[in-house]
Formats: C-alpha cells, sequence, structure tokens
C-alpha cells in the first residue's frame, strides 16, 4: 500500500525526530540497543490509514490510493495538491507530506505515549533510568496533539455556526489564518472530490498536558 508519510519524517532535524527511528549497528550484537524502527514503521501505516478512513471515507481513500501510486498522473491532479500542498483564494493548505504533516503530528503523539508506559506482567509501569532525573513527555504529546487538531480539524467551537436557518450547523469553525486545515481544505474543494461526504468527517478529541 502507498504511504504518504513513512520513517523517514522522524529522522529530521526538527520537533517530531525521534532518535531510535535509526537503526544502530554495532559489531557485536548482543550490546546492540533497542531500536524502534519496524515499531513506528508499522505505526505509521495503522495510523495514517486510519487518519485518512476518518477524514476522507472509503471511497476517496480508496482513489487517493491509486493516485499515490501515479500521483504526476493528470486525472488525479486534485488528489497531487492534497498530498503535496496547494495555495487558493488566498490561503495555504500544506499538503498531507510535509516535514509538519499532521499524519506525522499524530504518529509521534501515539508513539511517544506507547513507548512512555512498559507493559510488564503485572500491568503498565514507566521506567525510572538509574542516576538520571525521569522528564515526562506529556508536554510532548500535548504539543503533539493540538498541532494535529489544529491542522486536521481547526479546533472545536465552543458554540457552532449555524448556516441557512439551521440546516448546517459546524462545529469546526474557519481557519482565521491564511493556512487552512484538512477540513477547510475538503470542504473549499469539495467539488474536486465528488465521492466525499463532509457530514461522516470524523473529529478527534483534543488533550492538554495533564492528559485531559
Amino acid at each position: 500500500m502507498p504511504q504518504i508519510i513513512d520513517i523517514s519524517k522522524f529522522q529530521k532535524a526538527n520537533e517530531l525526530n525521534i532518535p531510535l527511528s535509526v537503526v544502530n549497528l554495532v559489531a557485536n550484537p548482543t550490546i546492540e540497543t533497542p531500536n524502534s524502527n519496524e515499531a513506528l514503521t508499522n505505526l505509521c501505516i495503522k495510523v495514517e490509514k486510519s487518519i485518512l478512513l476518518n477524514a476522507l471515507g472509503l471511497t476517496t481513500y480508496n482513489t487517493l490510493q491509486l493516485a499515490l501510486a501515479d500521483i504526476n498522473n493528470p486525472l488525479y491532479a486534485s488528489y497531487k495538491k492534497l498530498v503535496e500542498g496547494d495555495e487558493y483564494d488566498g490561503k495555504i493548505w500544506e499538503g498531507l507530506d510535509s516535514d509538519y504533516s499532521l499524519i506525522a503530528y499524530k504518529i509521534y503523539e501515539v508513539f511517544i505515549t506507547q513507548t512512555n508506559e512498559h507493559l510488564t506482567g503485572i500491568g503498565n509501569t514507566q521506567g525510572k533510568p538509574e542516576k538520571s532525573t525521569l522528564v515526562t513527555p506529556a508536554y510532548k504529546i500535548a504539543n503533539a496533539n493540538q498541532n494535529f487538531a489544529e491542522k486536521y480539524q481547526g479546533g472545536y467551537l465552543e458554540f457552532p455556526n449555524v448556516y441557512f436557518d439551521g440546516l448546517f450547523i459546524d462545529w469546526f469553525g474557519c481557519n482565521s489564518g491564511v493556512e487552512v486545515s484538512l477540513y477547510q481544505y475538503m470542504t473549499d474543494k469539495a467539488t474536486d472530490f465528488p465521492d466525499l461526504v463532509m457530514t461522516n468527517f470524523k473529529t478527534y478529541d483534543t488533550q492538554n498536558s495533564f492528559g485531559i
């Protein structure tokens, strides 16, 4: 299956960097340190598919998969812009494959959350390294979660916008800045994706550094 985000996105010198994503080979395999290359690769596949299905629905998702295999085909021009970015009507859509992609932020959030806990015979525990201070990754997790939510759905509204005498209720709101969320982009470009049903666009809960 074609992938938009792979492990290479987490090997760059930015806030999404995951050091253990790189395989470090040593002469003696018995002293090789664990790495998360395979686990992160599998997580990229799982999380990306889940996000795209929630946002696009099955039909549009399947068309996107075909487009990814032949992205320069004029038949898939709208999907190319969805993946690589677009500028229109004074707005900017950064694209799904940018270095700071919404998909990458969600993968980072899930990965850091999972690796912060170790599954043992008596339940989940958090390890404490000897002669060092254990620093909670809560702020990194919350930051990734907030960035994902902003890029994916633009954030929740306390009270929805109601249009057309109550026929349309918008809980997401429009992006106030130049850069738009996936929700806003798909709403603006709905005619380019005829099988897309925006009322089926699934949202995600947000969380702060306290995990709530």
